[in-house]
């Protein structure tokens, strides 16, 4: 039995399922370890499969120094993509660890394997307060959606280095401005606890603010942490939205 395929759509398939592979290796939720990776794969493949018909690769792709060169052009567009996802989401996560330096809750910082990095209290529980609210609006399916995108911005071609360096000069304090928006409000009740505490030293010395301090600390973190958790919702929202269009700048045909 013979078996007819058609080189340059099985070179479409390939560049497609490096583009995907990286992006999913990196960009949240799909990167989490609490994925198998037959199940990343699976969806590396099936998304290729979808992508790979209309992938536009000419006879001159497969020659072998070409064909090398656009497999690692296709890792870059992903690597890229999935980083954007990532250093967004992390402004969630880096708020709720903002807090715990705050509360002193820093140094309860315990590993965590889905991450493979040590995590703190308030900022594993923002990243999977994160987590379920993006899967509750359908982040992830904006996130696919805008991976797909780039194969009509961007297949064989169209990297611009030069709005790729201007996104990571620039466009990178949305992340820090992102973190200080979604940790303000209990940074601020924290910081006027602080100020209180203070006063209160100073009306009466005798008391032993460490212990006292420390324990309305943790009050205020209970008390108002859902004031912190309430906005949540819409940071996650404009976090996918600027996840989706951030690439805009440095894709193109």
């Amino acid at each position: 039995m013979i078996i007819d395929f058609d080189p340059e759509l099985v070179a479409g398939f390939l560049f497609a399922l490096v583009r995907t592979g990286a992006w999913i290796a990196v960009a949240p939720p799909f990167n989490s370890n609490a994925i198998p990776a037959r199940v990343k794969v699976a969806i590396s493949v099936g998304l290729a499969w979808i992508i790979a018909p209309t992938f536009d690769a000419g006879p001159e792709v497969l020659e072998t120094w070409t064909f090398i060169w656009m497999l690692a052009y296709q890792a870059l567009i992903g690597l890229a993509l999935g980083f954007v996802v990532q250093l967004l989401f992390a402004a969630v996560q880096a708020a709720g660890q903002m807090i715990d330096m705050a509360a002193a809750f820093s140094s309860a910082s315990l590993y965590d394997p889905f991450s493979n990095a040590a995590s703190t209290p308030m900022g594993r529980l923002f990243q999977i307060v994160a987590i379920t609210i993006l899967f509750a609006i359908d982040g992830h399916l904006m996130l696919v959606s805008g991976l797909l995108a780039s194969f009509e911005a961007a297949p064989l071609g169209g990297l611009r280095i030069e709005g790729l360096a201007e996104f990571l000069t620039t466009n990178v304090t949305t992340f820090f401005v992102a973190a200080a928006q979604i940790a303000f409000p209990m940074l601020a009740a924290l910081f006027l606890a602080e100020v209180s505490l203070g006063l209160l030293t100073r009306a009466a010395p005798q008391i032993n603010i460490l212990v006292i301090g420390f324990n309305v600390k943790v009050l205020v973190l209970i008390f108002l942490g859902g004031m912190v958790l309430a906005v949540l919702p819409g940071a996650v929202a404009r976090i996918v939205e600027q996840a989706v269009m951030a690439p805009s700048g440095w894709l193109g045909g």
